[in-house]
């Protein structure tokens, strides 16, 4: 053993197996970031086919209760789609109300439903989509939204 230099051949081996683990650690967290970005990026396309609009408001009470009409075109069938509403009017108020949680599974679809804002004087409503993730159930906005005027 005396005059032998170096190290020996399982310590060399022992070194490279931990370079190549340190190696794999520190690319994977880059590549896990793309691969979830990728997945969020695939729901908003989903989103661009989607084509949710109110076509008819009417106020039913002085209390703020609106029968509100809503239709679907497009998107693929087995997409789980709700509408989150926002009410607004003249004197700067809003309020923000979900169709029920009704989940459109047909590809053209309208439905009516009564809801109440809490102020009477509403004159335009915003509608943003939302899906239903199959898996987690969660809801992810969509970036599209339209914007429907009505008179009292």
């Amino acid at each position: 053993m005396i005059g032998k230099k170096g190290l020996s051949t399982v310590v060399t081996t022992l070194i490279i197996i931990l370079l190549v683990l340190a190696a794999i650690g520190i690319i994977w967290g880059p590549i896990k970031s793309l691969l979830s970005g990728s997945t969020e990026s695939l729901s908003q396309t989903k989103c661009l086919d989607i084509d949710l609009k109110a076509t008819k408001v009417i106020n039913t009470s002085a209390s703020g209760d609106y029968n509100v009409t809503l239709k679907r075109i497009g998107g693929a069938a087995d997409l789980q789609v709700g509408a989150k509403l926002i009410f607004y009017s003249d004197t700067g108020e809003s309020d923000t109300l979900y169709f029920n949680n009704y989940l459109f599974t047909d590809t053209t679809q309208v439905r009516t439903e009564t809801l109440a804002s809490g102020f009477a004087d509403a004159n335009r409503i915003e509608v943003i989509p939302y899906l239903i993730d199959s898996e987690s159930g969660e809801e992810m906005l969509c970036s599209t939204s339209t914007e429907f005027s009505f008179s009292l």
